[in-house]
């Protein structure tokens, strides 16, 4: 027999504190893929390194950085699930889906415009 649990609509509290979870996991990613940039460069630097050492972790790195762009678009996504009082009830669909489309630019200013960042990024296996 299978049962329906309710559905509960979260608070704005909690949408913004995914979104900022979210951000502060894509800082993580950006910061894990500028780490592998570094050491793609150091391994270029020697010559006893497999040649497949560096191409592997540039696309490690590029692969980091698309992963902190799609966080940060689904972060966008939450606060235009549940915008400001101030903002206008119309056309919500569009404003949503305009903020999911990642734009592609490198380096986007990241953080909750107007709330205090998150307390600490989080880390996952000991990797910080």
């Amino acid at each position: 027999m299978v049962t329906e649990s309710p559905r509960t609509t979260p608070r704005a509290a909690e949408l913004l504190d995914r979104a900022a979870g979210l951000r502060a996991d894509a800082e993580l990613m950006d910061g894990y893929a500028r780490r592998l940039v570094a050491t793609a460069q150091a391994v270029a630097a020697c010559s006893a390194a497999p040649a497949h050492t560096r191409p592997a972790l540039t696309r490690q790195a590029a692969a980091c950085r698309r992963v902190a762009r799609q966080l940060r678009a689904a972060a966008s996504v939450l606060l235009a699930a549940h915008p400001g009082p101030d903002a206008a009830p119309t056309d919500r669909t569009a404003r949503m889906a305009r903020m999911a489309r990642p734009s592609g630019r490198a380096g986007r200013p990241s953080g909750l415009p107007g709330r205090p960042p998150a307390a600490e990024p989080r880390s996952y296996d000991g990797i910080t």
